[in-house]
């Protein structure tokens, strides 16, 4: 099926192709305002409840088998188009893509600033529409940062609290792994970094040169652009070690960009100036900046600590085993049996619950009062509340081919996500049925025990 996909789009020209991936795009982003619309209504009136979920999470996991990643989009997308509708019709329309209106969402879900993005949406969808993404973006983090003042400041200082770096030999070789720090400190290693790198490249650019010229093919060079980095960091350590100034390479001063509405309303928060008498109306968020020239966003609150320190160059622009057998001696999975059933699962059973294991309970598959056994064959791990839904709702369960479990509601109709298909039951071996007794050999001979007795009158 694909292959001959592929084989139709083949025959297409160059600009047929380019103006089919247009119209699927397009068709993306009215499905995806469309799957929003259908969670949203879903949620309101909990549809999920039908099928024993617990909120909506759960059905759309059990439905679509997302990842929690995309659960959340969509979830946040929902939530966005329902109370901000002139984002779903942008997004209807074609006019913005998928990943800004996750952009938008994540606004949205800021629980300290996320109320205010109406006030703003219209300035937002032009700039969503208008700007590349990566642009976007950073007019997206400019108008989080001047609604929510404190939490990026807050933001800042705990990646500050935290920030860890770690470096050990995995089997002889490097392993090093860096993680938080200030906006101003991760700016200035970014550009020591860029400087030793751009130093490598230069010696292999000069190497090929003296070896075959000029006009030499960037494959003739002697390194890969990873093995560059990576001896730039071994190069920075190496200069560090020596001296900083033996090292011939010249690292760039951090330029930090603010806008003078910016820079004079953090001014006048710390009352260094009066702006009462003066106060200049917020410019365009596509023309605010507070952050390096390479993008990377400063808290206006370090950039005024930094310059009274001087710093910092400042630049103002205006405006995520055993099988134990219990039989029926004990009704109830403890100690041994317990752990052995819940080690078979990670998390509860039901179609869409996370539950982890260790917090759900160990449930009889073939109810212990028909007969159930207290073993691992008949051992289900289900939450305490999924553990009554299917009582409440006459659900049952049964394990594919795989050992999978297979939910099925009380009409027998499996609990499966979309796009997912039953796996058949394999064929019984005729060996086995007749050494059970239940059949024929392939030969047609009777087991023993379906042999008929001879008659008596005989």
């Amino acid at each position: 099926m694909f292959d001959e996909l592929v084989e139709q789009l083949m025959a297409l020209d160059d600009q047929e192709v380019t103006e089919r991936f247009r119209a699927l795009e397009l068709e993306r982003r009215r499905l995806d305002a469309e799957l929003a619309a259908v969670t949203a209504v879903a949620d309101q009136r909990q549809v999920w409840r039908h099928d024993g979920h617990f909120n909506v999470k759960g059905w759309l996991r059990a439905n679509a088998n997302w990842s929690p990643t995309e659960v959340a989009q969509c979830r946040r997308k929902a939530r966005l188009l329902n109370t901000v509708p002139a984002v779903g019709d942008a997004l209807l329309a074609g006019h913005i893509g998928v990943a800004q209106t996750d952009d938008l969402a994540r606004a949205r879900g800021n629980r300290r600033c996320g109320d205010d993005l109406g006030e703003m949406i219209d300035q937002l969808l032009m700039h969503a529409e208008q700007l590349p993404y990566q642009d976007f973006t950073r007019v997206v983090q400019r108008w989080i940062s001047i609604a929510d003042e404190d939490g990026g400041l807050i933001a800042a200082e705990t990646s500050h609290e935290h920030r860890t770096v770690s470096m050990g030999a995995i089997d002889d070789a490097l392993e090093l792994r860096a993680s938080g720090g200030l906006p101003l400190v991760t700016a200035d290693l970014l550009r020591i970094f860029e400087a030793f790198t751009q130093a490598e490249f230069d010696t292999d650019v000069a190497e090929r040169t003296r070896l075959h010229g000029a006009d030499a093919p960037a494959s003739l060079l002697a390194r890969t652009a990873a093995q560059r980095r990576f001896d730039a960091l071994v190069k920075i350590f190496g200069v560090a070690a020596a001296n900083t100034e033996a090292s011939g390479v010249r690292v760039p001063v951090v330029n930090i960009v603010t806008d003078q509405w910016t820079w004079e309303r953090t001014l006048a928060r710390h009352r260094l100036i009066d702006l009462t008498g003066d106060q200049t109306p917020m410019p365009d968020l596509s023309r605010l900046r507070c952050e390096t020239d390479n993008g990377i966003t400063v808290p206006p609150e370090h950039v005024l600590r930094a310059a009274l320190f001087g710093l910092l160059r400042g630049v103002v622009t205006d405006p995520d085993g055993v099988i134990i057998n219990m039989g029926r001696t004990r009704r109830c999975f403890t100690g041994s049996a317990r752990v052995a059933a819940k080690l078979l699962a990670t998390h509860c059973d039901h179609p869409g619950c996370v539950v982890p294991a260790t917090f759900a309970q160990v449930d009889h598959v073939h109810e212990y009062a028909e007969g159930g056994r207290t073993d691992q064959a008949n051992g289900r791990i289900e939450c305490g509340g999924h553990n009554r839904v299917k009582h409440r709702l006459a659900m049952t369960a049964r394990r594919d081919p795989t050992g999978q479990w297979i939910q099925h509601r009380a009409d027998g109709t499996p609990m499966l996500p979309v796009g997912r298909r039953l796996i058949p039951e394999p064929e019984a071996d005729p060996w086995d049925r007749w050494k059970r007794g239940e059949g024929p050999d392939p030969f047609g001979h009777l087991p023993p025990s379906r042999i008929p007795e001879p008659r008596a009158d005989r």
